[in-house]
């Protein structure tokens, strides 16, 4: 009598080959979900960090009697531009500065929340010319400022790189320091300035400072140098909401942001 040799899978097999794909199957069920969850709050940071930006450009080139600059405004728009998101902006005088200095904070929450936003940005606009943009001051005019252009430049890690400048006019130029305000990780400090592959500032200055450069930087006429700004700070920036070049000449350039 012959015997047939059947092959198969017995019931604990199948049991342990079950189990053992539900171990594997779980955890990756999970990074998924996470990874997931990470593309799509990259994305809503995006895009809140972009209309935060709107909105400090717009609070820029408000001048400092501005009704919506007034001391103790607090006001939240829903739907910002079209988009799901509502922005808060509170203004509020600086401490220590006679009512000459207001504090303008701008934060962006997914539409509907309140209690946690995704964006929060601080800029100052100053009762004196600062340059275009705060507080309303005017940039001179006929100065080295008009000769002066600012190009490129972007924000990664703690940097503010490859900011291009150039010298549209026929006479040399002299940048002689900055004004700046920014937001990033708390207690983030500007600490060098580089320009033209020279060291022109290094020390420890708070967002809304100006700085004088230890060493000037000047410009030859018609001359571009290329991703040539390059400003460090302590800690990982977020944005640069003003940037205003000083000149020689004591005019001053359009306010710049990043």
């Amino acid at each position: 009598m012959m015997i047939k040799n059947r092959s198969g899978f017995t019931l604990v097999e199948l049991v342990i080959t079950i189990v053992v794909l539900g171990i594997v199957m779980i955890p990756l069920g999970f990074m998924s979900m996470e990874y997931l969850r990470a593309i799509v709050y990259a994305r809503n940071l995006t895009a809140a960090q972009n209309l935060a930006k709107v909105e400090m450009a717009k609070v820029n080139n408000l001048s400092f009697s501005d009704t919506t600059l007034a001391d103790g405004y607090d006001t939240t728009i829903s739907n910002y531009e079209g988009y799901s998101y509502d922005v808060r902006r509170t203004v509020n005088y600086a401490a220590g500065w006679d009512n000459n200095l207001k504090q303008v904070r701008v934060r962006v929450y997914p539409a509907g929340e309140t209690s946690a936003h995704l964006v929060d940005l601080i800029t100052y606009v100053a009762a004196v010319s600062f340059g275009a943009g705060s507080a309303g001051g005017a940039v001179s005019g006929g100065g080295q400022a008009d000769s002066l252009s600012v190009s490129g430049g972007d924000i990664s890690g703690s940097l503010l790189q490859n900011i291009t400048l150039e010298n549209t006019g026929s006479s040399s130029i002299t940048i002689t320091g900055v004004i700046i305000t920014f937001s990033g990780q708390s207690g983030i400090k500007l600490s060098t300035i580089t320009m033209d592959g020279t060291g022109r500032w290094s020390g420890n200055a708070a967002s809304g400072s100006t700085i004088t450069f230890d060493t000037n930087f000047t410009l030859s006429p018609s001359t571009a140098y290329s991703n040539t700004g390059l400003f460090e700070f302590s800690k990982n920036l977020s944005s640069v909401a003003s940037l205003v070049f000083i000149m020689s000449d004591a005019t001053q350039t359009a306010s710049y942001a990043w």
